[in-house]
């Protein structure tokens, strides 16, 4: 903003001291990336956050075999369902680390065909769990639907909408339509499942980028004609640069960037035994007792981990307070 004491049209003048600060604070923002310390090899899932120092844009680049090994193995997934699965989670991780740093994401697809109805949730520490009906499948894993998305974050309820997806279409179209559409942002996301050096079988690697309010069509524009140039990041994973760093380089050229925070990601199911007596203690008293009628202990099977619990029946007839 202009001096109001200065006549208009009169030459700005700045002290000596002033136009250092302006000079340092320019090769500041003009600067080589500042990268965050000793990345974790490829073999490690993990996410980390870039972003643009005009706040023009943000990066996220992740990239997840053990957690997409254990939540396929767990629900013992053929190979369809073995590679939607592992690009359903870490989609989905991607969108979350795009929201409130105390907000969980739900993904719930309804469908009649294909790996049939799934859901796959990430928790705020990066954690992620998914199941699907039909793991089995060997056709397209999405058939034509609905995709219910939920935001939860705490004290502030749920956000939820939806979005339609047709029978061919990849995860992470779906999700970018439903950010356009739900959220007016826009957003290029990609996700790739290729086989992995180490003991997972595949990994999914992705980015996801977001252009920020500050953001000009001339911003988008460059972006989109980096892309050609820098292609997939999965293949630039490589021992020597975990970070695919050398290929952000290549997709964000033009601009002054840095990365700014890393999070691991992990297969987490928070399931137990206490929150399956929770459960079974929130059914209506004729529903439990039909439930627990001629048995001796009630067993309860998670859809996320396979994790089976027993309940002894008599802890369940003392919350309907019958006696044993």
């Amino acid at each position: 903003m202009s001096d109001p004491t200065e006549p208009e049209g009169a030459p700005r003048i700045r002290s000596a001291a002033a136009q250092r600060y302006l000079e340092a604070r320019e090769a500041r923002r003009t600067a080589k990336p500042e990268l965050l310390p000793e990345p974790p090899p490829p073999s490690e899932d993990t996410l980390w956050r870039g972003l643009l120092r005009d706040g023009q844009m943000r990066l996220m680049v992740a990239r997840a075999g053990r957690a997409g090994h254990a939540i396929s193995t767990g629900l013992d997934c053929r190979p369809v369902a073995d590679r939607f699965v592992r690009e359903l989670v870490l989609a989905t991780q991607l969108v979350r680390s795009t929201l409130n740093p105390d907000e969980t994401l739900q993904l719930a697809g309804f469908q009649q065909g294909g790996v049939g109805n799934f859901v796959v949730d990430v928790f705020e520490d990066g954690g992620v769990r998914a199941t699907l009906r039909h793991p089995e499948s060997t056709g397209p894993a999405l058939a034509g639907g609905t995709l219910q998305v939920t935001r939860q974050q705490r004290g502030r309820g749920q956000y939820r909408s939806s979005v339609a997806f047709a029978e061919g279409d990849r995860t992470s179209d779906v999700l970018m339509r439903y950010l356009l559409e739900s959220e007016q942002i826009l957003t290029l996301l990609d996700v790739d499942v290729a086989p992995e050096r180490g003991d997972h079988g595949l990994a999914a690697v992705g980015s996801i980028v977001q252009l920020m309010p500050e953001g000009s069509r001339e911003d988008l524009a460059r972006l989109v004609q980096n892309l050609e140039a820098s292609g997939k990041p999965g293949p630039a994973m490589v021992d020597g640069d975990p970070d695919a760093v050398a290929w952000a380089e290549r997709l964000l050229d033009g601009f002054y960037w840095d990365q700014v925070a890393r999070q691991d990601l992990a297969f987490h199911c928070p399931c137990s035994a206490e929150r399956v007596v929770a459960l079974l203690a929130s059914l209506p008293p004729d529903d439990l007792r039909e439930v627990i009628d001629g048995l001796e202990v009630v067993e309860s099977t998670c859809d996320y981990c396979r994790t089976t619990y027993t309940t002894p029946v008599d802890q369940l007839q003392a919350l309907l307070g019958t006696p044993s």
